[in-house]
């Protein structure tokens, strides 16, 4: 079986100029559309009775992404198919693979500081430690953390990447280029405790296709399966629990521990279905709104029950890492101990 190109290699990139061609599924859009070009000076003409083509000059297709991304809602645009191909071109059957939702296709033509980043692989990764809440000073394990290398070296947050990788369609291929990059720094720094490297449920097919990649790298690293920890970081946006259960067991299977991030009420489903080694309870919560205090208290309690393994992250205060001891946290993360940083940072002492 071949690795997965579509994850391994970005998307070609569209002519510089052409020839725009979008079929809008309502009279409304396809109204807007045409009001939108007018108003831009752009020239477009209706091949189809329900599709629009417009003549993008060299470098045009920016200014189009501009006037259309802010001229319509991010759902009309997904409702649009689309497809640039340069003037001239004949269409047929053969560029069905190439179409895509118009959003997708303006996103990506956007985001040339993010494809800049994959292309050259200027991705690095800064680790941050998880400590034993009965002994401080005692790293459990290094979280692992993408950043990009942006112009003039400034570090981009994977926030950032993550969005703007997720509306040009590229999330397959920054989510695998995260785990290969974490997996092979983490090897590089000669991390002896566990490592966690996060992976977006969305961003994976059939694992066993998908993360051929991943499997070889962790292999190379020489890093024993045992050690390594992955974290679902889009729980809350999975719909498909069964294929989420797939991808668990896969790691499972390989020997691997699983992680349930930001674990809250919409995440007691898939805690009960999937019990994890691990879930991560964001403090950060609890410190801007007091009264969530005693749903985090339950939170733990019943991940407790379950057997599951409770971290809790965002611990930015003494108070914070006092209230996760006192109510049974078995690991602490956060601003308090130590900034994720390369090499991996020994965490501060803090006493109770």
């Amino acid at each position: 079986m071949s690795n997965c190109s579509r994850c391994e290699n970005l998307p070609a990139e569209a002519p510089e100029s052409g020839v725009l061609y979008v079929a809008p599924p309502l009279s409304h859009t396809r109204g807007t559309l045409r009001r939108l070009l007018w108003g831009s000076g752009l020239s477009f003409g209706d091949p189809l009775d329900d599709v629009l083509a417009v003549e993008v000059c060299p470098d045009g297709l920016s200014n189009l992404s501009d006037t259309l991304l802010n001229g319509l809602t991010e759902a009309e645009l997904k409702d649009c198919r689309a497809i640039l191909v340069e003037k001239g071109t004949q269409i047929n059957l053969g560029m069905l693979p190439r179409m895509q939702d118009l959003f997708t296709l303006l996103s990506y033509a956007r985001q040339t500081w993010l494809k800049k980043i994959m292309r050259e692989e200027k991705l690095t990764v800064h680790f941050q430690p998880i400590i034993a809440v009965s002994d401080p000073g005692k790293v459990f394990a290094y979280e692992c953390l993408l950043r990009g290398i942006g112009e003039r070296d400034v570090l981009v947050g994977p926030d950032s990447m993550f969005g703007a990788a997720r509306a040009a369609g590229l999330l397959y291929n920054l989510d695998r280029a995260a785990r290969i990059k974490a997996i092979q720094e983490a090897a590089g720094q000669g991390i002896e405790e566990n490592v966690f490297i996060n992976f977006n449920a969305s961003s994976i097919y059939d694992p066993a296709y998908c993360l051929r990649s991943t499997m070889k790298a962790v292999k190379e690293s020489g890093i024993p399966s045992e050690r390594i920890v992955f974290g679902v970081t889009d729980s809350e946006e999975v719909r498909d629990t069964v294929h989420l259960r797939n991808i668990v067991d896969y790691y499972r299977r390989g020997g691997f521990g699983v992680a349930l991030d930001d674990l809250g009420y919409g995440s007691l489903d898939l805690l009960a279905q999937l019990r994890p080694d691990f879930v991560k309870l964001d403090m950060g919560l609890v410190a801007r709104a007091p009264y969530k205090a005693s749903i985090a208290r339950k939170l733990i309690e019943l991940a407790k029950e379950l057997g599951v393994t409770v971290i809790a992250e965002g611990i930015e205060t003494e108070d914070q890492y006092r209230w996760v001891a006192a109510h049974g946290a078995d690991y602490a993360q956060g601003h308090l101990f130590a900034r994720p940083a390369s090499p991996p940072p020994t965490p501060a002492r803090v006493d109770l």
